[in-house]
């Protein structure tokens, strides 16, 4: 592709500089004017001579390739995204986890595992907390991952550390 384009502009160029070379030689008058007009003309044909060139299956090729190109761009842009999504689900549920904590008087840090639900929805799946706590308090927090985030006792995990 970048060859095409490449003959293109110098097609063009090299129009447009004999053409300035010519108008220069060509005396003023009639004759000058004629010169810019047939010079007009041939610059034109320069500009859309490829174009004009092309058959429909090689315009279908280029397109069919933009098409491919603009698909795999898509493709790249949704995984960002979903990733950029998983990064924010996990720490806005991680800081939500900690402030509850506090709220109970446990000081601890939470990483949270991102996954699916049954609807293929982004949902937090796991829940590794560390911390300090009695084991009141490690039940209390237990449920509010259950009940407030759908994080299944058998998903969460607690470690005994400073926070």
């Amino acid at each position: 592709m970048t060859g095409w384009l490449r003959d293109w502009l110098m097609a063009v160029t090299c129009t447009a500089m004999a053409l300035a070379l010519i108008e220069g030689l060509v005396p003023a008058g009639t004759g000058k004017k004629v010169c810019r007009l047939a010079g007009g003309l041939a610059l034109l044909l320069a500009a859309v001579s490829p174009v004009v060139r092309l058959d429909g299956g090689e315009i279908g090729d280029i397109l069919a390739g933009y098409r491919a190109e603009l698909g795999a761009c898509e493709e790249a842009l949704a995984e960002q995204s979903e990733e950029r999504y998983k990064t924010i689900i996990a720490e806005r549920t991680a800081a939500y986890i900690v402030d509850k904590a506090e709220e109970m008087g446990i000081s601890c840090r939470a990483e949270v595992t991102i996954g699916y639900d049954g609807n293929g929805a982004l949902c937090p799946w796991a829940v590794t907390a560390r911390g300090e706590w009695t084991a009141e308090g490690r039940e209390a927090l237990a449920r509010v991952m259950e009940n407030d985030l759908g994080v299944p006792p058998e998903r969460q995990y607690f470690e005994e550390s400073s926070p």
